[in-house]
């Protein structure tokens, strides 16, 4: 086993166990500080952090056009252009896979694949989803220690919720950015495609949505921060 199979795959395995840890809980009412359900006027986020009213969609259920336009929406959300675009900006740098060369060609070539894997991913997430009614939007707390909102965000990107308000594994995200790490070695070029490759591509995947999660919990204090400084 090389080393990039070794950290990729102990990468996955900690989070499974993590979500079936955290799965094993039929509500989260532990945490007296902490909503389970979003109140009036409250906005969440899909996991993809764009905005969803929670008056219109409830958190203890879709129906299929919701979920689908959730779906649809999510491709034109900034997230759906900044992780492609910052993961090729880091491949151009490490010039990984150097098949692609460098400059503008080498540069598309990355965005494309990292932007293509991205639309596989959600697809295959939005399906998994509607199949096991796993509801994988993203609730910040939006209050409380930074590490206890940190805490927050690392788990909530293994775990969705259920419909009757508890929590399970996020399968549909780990079978999606799983699914399109694999199906992208159709393309990658032979030193980019083997099985390693793929769970490393889909480990780095999973760890950006934690960074993006992290963010999106801490977005209205940056927000917040950068207008009081003006």
């Amino acid at each position: 086993m090389t080393f990039k199979q070794i950290i990729a795959g102990s990468a996955l395995v900690c989070g499974i166990l993590l979500a079936l840890g955290i799965g094993t809980r039929a509500q989260q009412t532990s945490d007296p500080g902490s909503r389970s359900e979003p109140g009036p006027g409250d906005s969440v986020s899909t996991t993809d952090g764009a905005p969803v009213d929670a008056a219109v969609i409830p958190a203890d259920g879709f129906t299929f056009g919701e979920r689908f336009k959730i779906y649809g929406e999510s491709f034109i959300h900034p997230q759906s252009v900044i992780g492609p675009a910052l993961g090729a900006g880091i491949g151009q740098w490490r010039d990984t896979p150097h098949e692609w060369g460098q400059g503008g060609d080498g540069y598309g070539l990355r965005f494309a694949s990292g932007y293509g894997r991205s639309v596989i991913a959600r697809t295959i997430s939005f399906g998994v989803a509607a199949a096991d009614r796993e509801d994988d939007r993203y609730f910040p707390l939006n209050e409380g220690r930074v590490w206890r909102r940190t805490r927050h965000a690392v788990v909530e990107t293994f775990v969705s919720r259920t419909p009757s308000g508890g929590t399970m594994p996020a399968i549909s995200r780990f079978a999606g950015v799983y699914s399109a790490a694999f199906i992208a070695n159709a393309w990658e070029p032979r030193s980019q495609n083997s099985t390693g490759d793929a769970l490393e591509r889909g480990s780095t995947a999973l760890l950006s949505s934690v960074g993006w999660h992290v963010f999106v919990e801490f977005w209205p204090d940056i927000k917040k921060t950068l207008h009081h400084g003006h």
